[in-house]
Order: structure tokens, then sequence, then C-alpha cells
């Protein structure tokens, strides 16, 4: 499979999409909700199996709905809370950046990861413009360091498994 093969399956599903997974375990009771945002699907569901990944390991219960369309995220953000939002930064219709900025008007105390394979200067400003306080990690991230963000944002026992 090229490239374009690849780019092609990645967003085969049309935009406005999204669906979410569960894992329900031994915690201490506690849900943890959290909105992934990604034009590219292939992308929210590797991010989206990490995340799963160690919260079965830590027993944690989690809830990982995702969306291609920032659009639809943001309205689903007017209605609802989840306990932390992930965002990718380049995306068409919506840019991360603006998406956190609209959010933070509704939801000010949100916990934001941004997550960008363009990290530059510019990006990571227009971010901290947003919200001071959005950790920025980059693509391609670390699966450990990705589930410490969110163990530390979520404030959550969330460890990444060991081999």
């Amino acid at each position: 499979m090229d490239f374009d093969e690849f780019l092609a399956s990645a967003q085969k599903e049309k935009p406005g999409t999204s669906s979410s997974q569960k894992v329900v375990s031994k915690s201490n009771g506690k849900m943890y909700t959290i909105y992934l945002v990604d034009d590219l699907k292939s992308i929210s569901s590797s991010m989206k199996r990490e995340i799963m990944l160690a919260a079965r390991a830590s027993e944690i219960s989690v809830t990982i709905t995702d969306f291609q369309d920032p659009e639809l995220a943001l309205e689903e953000l007017q209605k609802t809370k989840p306990d932390l939002l992930i965002t990718d930064v380049k995306m068409p219709y919506l840019t991360g950046d603006k998406l956190v900025e609209a959010v933070k008007k509704i939801h000010p105390e949100l916990p934001v990861i941004v997550v960008t394979g363009f990290a530059t200067k510019e990006n990571i400003l227009s971010v901290y413009k947003s919200d001071k306080n959005s950790i920025i990690l980059s693509k391609p991230w670390e699966s450990k360091r990705l589930i410490e963000t969110v163990a530390l944002l979520l404030q959550a026992p969330l460890v990444w498994p060991e081999d």
C-alpha cells in the first residue's frame, strides 16, 4: 500500500462521524470521559488504542469518543463536558487552536492536550493564546508520554504497561 492509498483509507469515514469505546474495570467507580478530535481516523484510532490499553492495564474506567470533524466536536462540547479534550491543530473547517478557544469559553477549566505534527513557533503560540494551560505533544508521540500526560490532566492512576 503506497501513501496515497493509506491516506485514502484513513479518510474513508465521512466528516462528522464519531465513535466511542469504553473500558469498564474494577476502578474506584469514577468513569473518565475523553473527547479526541483529529481529522485522520488512523491517528485518532491509534491514540485511542493506546489510551484504552493503559486504562485496561491500570484498571481505570474510560470512555473515549473520537471526532473527525471539529465542528461536530464543538457542537457536542456545547451539550456535554468531558474530563479531557485531546485535539489536533491542523484540521479542515476549524483548526485545533480555534476549537480550544471556543471550548474554553464554554468550559474554562477543561484540561486540553493539543497534538501536532507541525510544532512550529507560530502553532505553539496560537495554541497558548487560546489556552495557556494546554499541553502540546508532537506527532509522532511517545506512548508513555501520552499516557503520563493524560494521567496528569485526569489526575488518574493511569500508567503505560511495561513490557
